[in-house]
């Protein structure tokens, strides 16, 4: 039994321990050398010759070098990668204007090529001949018949629908109809497109050459009448209550007469050049009818804005109270406009030459942009007025718990509390400095669009022309300075409001006499806060560029902190001046307009710093008082004195 007994836990040891080695796991194929310490990296020294490399390589093990070849590769395809935006869009910008020249040069090379463009496209259409001139120009006729016809028929239709002319339209209603109008004029459009499509299906089944210029020539009459549409939209020649630009009756017909031009010279020239595209015409032919067709549309536009200089200045200054700079943009805007308009024409015409794509969409979008500034600046300034506005309307709603023995004894005083605080009918100064903001981002908003028309990486322009570090740092740092500025504007707008809501009429402040009643706490700290919000920011902002630039701005902090130190043991006369300061604006022992007695010095408070402020005395001398001298402090503005 014993025996049996001491077998058994032999056994039992046996397969603990065989199950401890199967739970044990295997080392994976080639790592039988893990036991052995690891290899360490080779350092590769900066300058060697040719003979200490091909020692050192003699030196290394076989684990060292594939390191080492692992690690320079590495690193070139990391340099590879950085360099291939920046590199690679500035070759691809360099070949596309040295292609766009030798496309010029082959284009005034073959210019005796467009004199037999008519000819060719008149032989494709005819079919060889086989279609009678007539029967081609009864086509062409006929589509602007039909297209008209249906227009008008469906004119009749919608007649009765339409505002009528005579009946007076109520203040606020003109933007209502004249999209209502607008909308009765597309369906018209939609009818003369369906009018003029159906008849080149019946007329055209058996000229289908001749089907391709015809369907571009009524698409064409399309955009032109689309184009139309949306200038009567805004100027509303013939219903000056509908009319959304403020212009007179001549320049709204004189407007309506440039556009008419204007999109014929641009859009009518695309049929011939689509046709002659699918007929065969080469590239550069059609390059240059592109070029003569944009070049009398650049002197057209140009003849435009000399004849509209002077509503373009007074559209931009508005009043003569304007400032410097706008009255300076009203005056040479129509230069600007020239030079923009020129640099848009060749930007076309060198990107059409160098890739072969379309230019219209980021050229026209271009000439939509600036010609909208004026409007996009009306329309921003209106949004943030009538934002304040209805703000303060809601404000001003709202139930005030009033004195019974103000409301009751003193009614011009309880009136005047209600006033406008600019009865002289100027902006505030909180309404002026959010307009200031929203134009700077308006512009940048702008420019970003422009960029994406024209498909501009400035980013990777910026590496080519400085380097991809130094880029990268410009575009941190301007970003950085874009958010601060933002943070600081929208700061800066809620201070500024607090305290044009806060300061009370001109008259009550001029007129008060000594111990009277002062401004308010928030007119007494809320500068000073502005003060340490905008140091704070400055210093923020200096120390994200620097680190972006590269600098370890690590000993600059410290420093500053032994600065400080030094500062705190060496004058403590200051420390003690900001410290006592700031208990007494923590305690509201005085504020701005209130009359004080110091000691033996005595005015009202005129303005608060960090370090100390200043009394103006009855008499007219001004007395700087710090914060650390003050003992015994008597204000004889608070609640009410006897004097």
């Amino acid at each position: 039994m014993g025996q049996t007994v001491k077998f058994c836990l032999q056994l039992s040891r046996l397969l603990s321990v065989l199950f401890c080695l199967w739970l044990i796991p295997l080392p994976p194929t080639g790592a039988q050398d893990s036991a052995y310490p690891p290899t360490a990296p080779a350092e590769i020294p900066e300058y060697l010759t040719r003979e200490q490399v091909r020692d050192l390589v003699a030196r290394l093990s076989d684990d060292q070098v594939r390191e080492l070849i692992i690690r320079e590769l590495d690193r070139q395809a990391v340099d590879d990668e950085t360099e291939t935006d920046a590199t690679a869009y500035f070759e691809q910008l360099t070949l596309g204007i040295h292609a766009a020249l030798d496309a010029f040069n082959r284009m005034f090379d073959t210019r005796e090529q467009v004199h037999t463009l008519p000819e060719m496209i008149g032989r494709q259409i005819s079919d060889s001949g086989r279609i009678s001139s007539a029967y081609l120009w009864f086509q062409f006729i006929g589509l602007i018949v039909a297209g008209f016809a249906a227009e008008r028929l469906a004119r009749r239709l919608l007649e009765k629908n339409a505002p009528k002319t005579g009946e007076a339209i109520p203040a606020g209603r003109n933007f209502d109809l004249a999209c209502y109008g607008a909308g009765l004029r597309f369906v018209e459009l939609g009818a003369f497109a369906i009018g003029a499509f159906v008849f080149i299906g019946i007329s055209g089944q058996n000229t289908e050459n001749a089907n391709l210029l015809w369907t571009e020539v009524a698409w064409c009459l399309v955009f032109i009448k689309l184009v139309l549409l949306a200038v009567r939209l805004v100027a509303a020649p013939s219903n000056p209550d509908t009319r959304l630009a403020p212009i007179s009756d001549s320049a709204a017909s004189q407007a309506i007469g440039w556009t008419l031009v204007l999109a014929s010279v641009l859009i009518l020239p695309q049929p011939i050049l689509a046709v002659g595209e699918n007929f065969g015409a080469t590239e550069e032919t059609l390059l240059l009818i592109r070029l003569l067709a944009g070049l009398l549309f650049v002197i057209l536009l140009i003849a435009l804005i000399v004849s509209l200089r002077e509503h373009g200045r007074q559209l931009i200054t508005g009043d003569a109270e304007s400032g410097f700079i706008r009255q300076s943009l009203g005056r040479i805007w129509w230069m600007l406009a020239i030079v923009y308009v020129v640099v848009i024409w060749l930007m076309s015409i060198g990107l059409r030459a160098a890739t072969g794509e379309s230019t219209l969409l980021p050229g026209i979008g271009s000439l939509f942009l600036f010609v909208l500034i004026p409007y996009f600046d009306r329309g921003l300034k209106w949004l943030i007025v009538s934002f304040f506005e209805k703000n303060d309307d809601n404000t001003a709603d709202e139930p005030v718990d009033q004195a019974p023995e103000a409301s009751a004894s003193d009614g011009e005083t309880a009136t005047a509390s209600t006033t406008d605080p600019t009865p002289d009918g100027t902006e505030p100064e909180y309404i002026a400095t959010t307009l200031g903001y929203a134009r700077v981002l308006m512009v940048l908003a702008l420019l970003a669009i422009f960029l994406r028309l024209w498909n501009i990486n400035v980013e990777a322009l910026a590496a080519q022309l400085v380097g991809e570090r130094f880029a990268g740092a410009l575009f941190d740092i301007s970003v950085t300075i874009l958010l601060a500025w933002a943070l600081w504007g929208v700061i800066r707008i809620s201070i500024e409001r607090k305290l044009e809501d806060e300061r009370g009429p001109e008259s009550d402040t001029e007129e008060a006499e000594a111990g009277g009643l002062g401004g308010t706490r928030t007119q007494t700290i809320l500068p000073l806060i502005r003060v340490f919000i905008k140091i704070t920011l400055i210093v923020m902002t200096v120390m994200v560029c620097l680190s972006a630039l590269g600098v370890n701005i690590g000993p600059l902090i410290a420093g500053a902190g032994v600065v400080g130190i030094a500062i705190g043991f060496g004058a403590q006369t200051l420390v003690r001046d900001i410290v006592s300061g700031f208990f007494y604006l923590l305690d509201d022992a005085f504020r701005i307009g209130e009359y004080v007695v110091i000691d033996q010095i005595m005015g009202t408070v005129e303005k608060i710093s960090v370090r100390s402020f200043q009394l103006r005395h009855h008499n007219g001398p001004v007395h700087t008082v710090p914060y650390g001298e003050i003992r015994t402090l008597t204000n004889y503005s608070r609640d009410w004195a006897i004097m």
